[in-house]
């Protein structure tokens, strides 16, 4: 069932990316852009747990497709300082509102206990899976586990 609803909603991306400049993977990056405005890409790469060459491609595409800029950093000329565009703050809008829409449609006919009793159940299988695993660290949020599961299938340094 969990590889069922991973699919769908995989459907569902590749559906309404289409018309996006944006693809998937570089929402996260454009949202940390967004967040830390005028950090390097060795800050997205360490927030992401992702690799430096990963976010090097990803930037160079969305600078090339208008969606971000980059500025030689003051006092290091070897540092570009990243931040959106208008295109692209309206890009990430639009991409974001899709998903936000999309939970809206299928969470709509849940009740609060019923999405407090799926995060709890779904919780439990997490830790269920990582007790399974042998990673029987305790991580504060979903991004924490996030990123050492990225360790761990891609190696320290996330090369893919």
């Amino acid at each position: 069932m969990l590889e069922n609803i991973h699919l769908l909603r995989k459907l569902f991306i590749i559906r309404t990316s289409g018309d996006s400049p944006i693809h998937f993977g570089q929402i996260a990056i454009m949202k940390t852009i967004e967040q830390y405005e005028n950090c390097t890409q060795a800050d997205i790469a360490e927030r992401l747990g992702v690799s430096a060459a990963s976010v090097a491609t990803s930037t160079k595409r969305l600078q090339k497709a208008g969606l971000i800029t980059k500025t030689v950093d003051q006092d290091n000329q070897r540092c570009k300082r990243l931040a959106l565009t208008d295109k692209g703050r309206e890009a990430i809008e639009k991409r974001i509102s899709l998903f936000e829409e999309y939970d809206r449609l299928i969470f709509g006919e849940f009740s609060d206990d019923d999405k407090l009793t799926l995060l709890r159940l779904l919780s439990r299988l997490a830790l269920k899976m990582q007790q399974v695993e042998g990673i029987e660290e305790n991580f504060s949020t979903p991004l924490e586990l996030c990123h050492e599961l990225r360790a761990r299938l891609y190696g320290d340094n996330n090369e893919r």
